[in-house]
């Protein structure tokens, strides 16, 4: 039953993170599995040994969400955008409780007070610069360019361990974001179709993009572990403000018609809310994070 669980943890991570303005750490919060990513990635190699078991499954349900994000949800974000919206940020909000557990019961400082509004300002100043963003680089093979593509790539891979921030948004602060996924669509293109031009001109980016995301994960993943250890409700109130802020930017990054909304597309789009709140809630309470973090 566990392993059909986290299957459908997976499933619904792989699917909410391919939705632009969607954080992959705050689903992976809102599936209570975000504990046991960083045990696997930065723990010792028993306390590896005791979470991989869980996240194979895990694991596996990511791919098939994103296969079926390629069919399925595309053209329910294309045909019914803000409903569609509205579940995965029911999931995000649904995370939260998980969270605030660990600080409930514990008197509010200045110092939480701080971290909490600091995270929302800098959910706030992300938005901002990628709504207001129209800065387009390109990276030209050149010593240079290759240290800028291990940047990113490390900066990209901390945004998918750091819940609430979203990893297309500050590529498109950067000015990089259409590159990159430029420089992908080149190699697959070149790796199907053999041909050799293609395939180094989009090796050249990912590459390094690879390079700079697997240090990413790996040190910031060991930052937070040790943040959550050392200050767990200090870093609790950070990662509240992130997620209660990311809402925002998943509605700026799906584009909805308001004006085509009736007040069944309303009624229904708060269900759909609810729905994705209480699935997150659920999934939060039955893996036990609390414990965990």
């Amino acid at each position: 039953m566990t392993i059909f669980i986290n299957i459908i943890k997976g499933f619904v991570t792989g699917m909410a993170v391919m939705i632009p303005g969607v954080s992959a750490g705050s689903m992976v919060m809102s599936m209570g599995m975000y504990r046991s990513v960083l045990t696997l990635i930065s723990g010792s190699k028993e306390q590896r040994k005791s979470t991989l078991p869980g996240l194979i499954p895990f694991g596996v349900g990511i791919l098939a969400g994103i296969v079926v994000f390629a069919f399925l949800l595309i053209a329910l974000l294309d045909k019914f955008p803000l409903q569609t919206s509205m579940v995965f940020i029911g999931m995000i909000l649904g995370g939260i409780p998980s969270l605030y557990r660990i600080v409930k019961g514990v008197r509010i400082n200045v110092k939480y007070a701080v971290s909490f509004l600091v995270a929302v300002c800098v959910m706030a100043g992300m938005l901002i610069l990628s709504h207001n963003s129209n800065v387009t680089s390109t990276l030209e093979p050149s010593v240079l360019s290759f240290l800028i593509a291990v940047f990113l790539g490390f900066v990209a891979a901390a945004t998918m361990v750091v819940p609430g921030i979203s990893g297309s948004a500050l590529m498109l602060i950067l000015g990089y974001y259409y590159e990159i996924t430029g420089s992908i669509k080149e190699l697959a293109v070149g790796l199907g179709t053999f041909q050799g031009k293609l395939i180094c001109q989009g090796a050249f980016v990912i590459i390094p993009f690879a390079i700079g995301a697997v240090a990413g994960i790996v040190l910031v993943s060991k930052v937070i572990r040790r943040l959550l250890d050392k200050a767990p409700v200090t870093t609790s109130y950070a990662l509240i403000g992130l997620m209660a802020a990311s809402p925002a930017a998943v509605l700026l990054k799906v584009s909805v018609d308001w004006s085509a909304i009736g007040w069944l597309g309303y009624l229904i789009a708060v269900l759909c809310l609810v729905g994705g709140f209480t699935v997150a809630y659920y999934f939060g309470r039955a893996d036990g994070q609390t414990k965990n973090c």
